[in-house]
């Protein structure tokens, strides 16, 4: 009797165990994986980490495999460092142990090289910049100075270039502060003033010269006498044409132009927008828009959807050719200040220089650039070449920027 009670208990107390033991390695399964950072903008050479949250906090198991999509660009290791190997894109997704659950970060390696102006140049003033089809980088200063991807060459020394264009022949325009227009074929240089030409006055406000698609450049002038604008001059090859406030132009000073694909002329003013279809002009200004920003534009784009894009000291304004969009330093976390030059490249990307960032906007989110590299406070002017590469002017030099994208 004793020894069945005795056995009794035994298997109370196996089962007790037993029970106790299973409870102990109850399997708490991952629901949820977020990682420290969605996107990452980094260096080529540089590091940077990703933590891994999960959810909830008490799962059996926290391990979490790592991989990169394209090592090539971007490599991470096991304990989530990632690092930038070339320029480009790659995704570095974060699983969990059993597979099930996946997050994912973009990753967007870039390269930045500096080339500095020699010594013989003239100053430190940077006033536009212009990317050929020879892969030439054109850059307005005093001088005229010419980057090859190696050497740099100068051309007019100390007429002061204000701003550049280039026409579908691939003729190079070069508007000056007080000298007139010069036009270079690649092998020989004309000269266009007030005194030997149709041009309205031999002061080239800054990057006001446009191409169209129709042949003609346009430019905007002023008076180096007077500081004041003085409209546009229109050159088809033959044929010089004037438009002022007196045929239509909402204001003489005008700062830039476009060429929208219906062939109107959109011209920036010190009060506003004027819009040229070849007859009829149309202003926008603060008044006839309800925007204050309208009378503050400056540069301009027109983008693959025919959306124009302004630039002001405060912000920047998107017409879609009936609504006005703002996109200042608290809706866009982009902090703008002067814009000086926007430009947009091959995926759409809109890039904008301003005195305390370089920022792109993809239509969705904001990328600032400045950090990355320590560009120096004022970062006037930008191009982009064949290759995708965006170019930077500014009192350091001339900074070249790879990410991978291609025009």
């Amino acid at each position: 009797m004793k020894s069945k009670t005795l056995n009794l208990v035994c298997l109370a107390l196996l089962s007790l165990i037993v029970f106790s033991c299973t409870k102990e390695i109850r399997i708490v399964p991952i629901t949820d994986v977020a990682l420290s950072k969605t996107s990452l903008l980094i260096n080529v050479g540089s590091n940077d980490t990703l933590k891994a949250v999960i959810s909830p906090l008490d799962a059996t198991s926290a391990t979490i495999q790592w991989t990169s999509d394209n090592p090539a660009i971007a490599t991470i290791s096991t304990a989530g460092v990632v690092t930038g190997v070339a320029p480009g894109n790659a995704t570095i997704t974060a699983t969990t142990a059993d597979g099930k659950i996946t997050t994912t970060c973009a990753v967007n390696t870039i390269k930045w090289t500096i080339y500095k102006p020699n010594l013989s140049f003239t100053d430190y003033q940077r006033n536009c910049i212009v990317a050929d089809a020879e892969g030439n980088i054109w850059c307005g200063s005093a001088d005229l100075n010419k980057f090859d991807g190696t050497s740099w060459t100068t051309y007019l020394q100390g007429y002061g270039i204000s701003a550049m264009a280039i026409d579908a022949q691939g003729n190079k325009w070069f508007g000056t502060y007080g000298s007139g227009v010069f036009k270079f074929d690649g092998t020989n240089w004309t000269n266009y003033t007030a005194e030997n030409s149709g041009l309205t006055d031999n002061t080239i406000n800054r990057n006001a010269i446009a191409a169209d698609s129709q042949g003609n450049v346009w430019f905007g002038t002023a008076s180096r006498v007077t500081s004041r604008g003085t409209g546009v001059s229109k050159f088809d090859g033959t044929k010089w044409t004037t438009y002022n406030s007196d045929n239509g132009l909402l204001y003489n000073l005008v700062l830039s132009i476009a060429s929208d694909a219906q062939g109107n002329k959109w011209f920036t003013t010190g009060k506003g927008i004027s819009k040229f279809d070849g007859i009829t002009w149309t202003s926008y200004t603060s008044l006839n828009t309800n925007n204050e920003l309208v009378g503050a534009v400056g540069p301009m784009t027109i983008d693959a959807q025919g959306n124009k894009w302004f630039g002001t000291y405060l912000g920047i304004l998107k017409f879609d050719g009936t609504n006005w969009t703002t996109y200042t330093t608290s809706n866009s976390g982009s902090a703008f200040n002067d814009i000086s030059s926007m430009a947009i490249d091959a995926k759409g990307n809109k890039w904008f220089c301003s005195f305390l960032t370089v920022s792109k906007f993809d239509g969705i989110n904001w990328t600032n650039y400045r950090n990355s590299i320590g560009l120096d406070y004022n970062v006037k002017y930008m191009a982009i070449d064949l290759q995708g590469n965006k170019w930077f002017w500014n009192g350091l030099g001339l900074y070249k920027l790879e990410d991978g994208s291609i025009n």
